[in-house]
């Protein structure tokens, strides 16, 4: 078995049949056996997990697991409808997260994902959600004030400040489980009144989306990239200068949406 790394506190060990991730630090260990496609998952302690482990439950098993079938784990917000949506895709920060929750107190457009969900190439791009869960900013709840009393806990040792929610059953009727994808946009929050798109060069997003997503799938760094840079390839790409009031920031999307074939 072969030891592809070392990570940043874990080791990668993969054979082709059988993987292991090691994560000492963090008291975890990760296995997948693709001959018999069972995976497992230990844990030293539970109760230590992070609210971004609890978002986003055993994302490295999904991965190891999917990719033979050509679904990949992307970091990458997500809103649509059955018709088409868009990834929103960048770094924290960006204003992805505040963009695709939004949606949730609309009429229009249902969230797939706040920041990590599956995505395929072919027949035809389509993503998939994978979590039910959003993380909230303490800044974001003015703005989103309903999810205050759905906050189910805080990390504020990774990244200060950011909540935890789980939108099942609550929101059930404005999720949505699947959807093919028509574009890849990049939030940008600029402090205007109103929402602006324009068209961006497919590698300036590859240059965003492909590093934001390969920190999170160890040992899977050509994979990531190859996928990363095929999607901006396939997919118009846009920028978002972000509006202050969340609304308009997703009728623009929505525009953008019935803009498209």
């Amino acid at each position: 078995m072969e030891f592809v790394g070392p990570q940043v506190g874990s080791e990668l060990a993969w054979d082709g049949a059988l993987a292991l991730m090691d994560a000492p630090t963090d008291g975890q260990l990760f296995a997948y056996d693709r001959s018999s496609r069972h995976g497992y998952f230990w844990v030293e302690d539970a109760g230590q997990l992070s609210i971004y482990e609890r978002a986003a439950p055993l994302q490295t098993l999904f991965h190891w697991a999917l990719r033979e079938f050509g679904w990949q784990v992307v970091h990458a917000a997500g809103v649509g409808t059955e018709a088409g949506g868009v990834l929103l895709i960048g770094a924290t920060g960006a204003g992805k997260f505040i963009t695709a929750l939004s949606c949730l107190a609309g009429d229009g457009l249902r969230l797939l994902s706040d920041d990590k969900c599956l995505a395929r190439l072919d027949p035809t791009p389509q993503a998939f959600a994978a979590f039910s869960s959003g993380k909230i900013k303490a800044d974001m709840l003015a703005r989103l004030p309903h999810f205050r009393e759905k906050l189910w806990g805080w990390d504020d040792h990774v990244k200060a400040g950011k909540g935890l929610v789980f939108l099942h059953p609550d929101y059930v009727g404005r999720l949505i489980a699947t959807f093919p994808i028509k574009a890849l946009v990049i939030p940008r929050v600029t402090g205007q009144a109103e929402a602006a798109l324009r068209p961006l060069p497919p590698g300036d997003a590859f240059r965003v989306f492909g590093p934001s997503t390969v920190i999170w799938l160890p040992g899977a760094e050509a994979d990531n990239y190859h996928f990363t840079a095929e999607l901006t390839r396939r997919l118009p790409c846009y920028q978002l200068d972000l509006a202050l009031e969340p609304a308009r920031n997703m009728a623009a999307v929505q525009n953008l949406l019935e803009s498209l074939p």
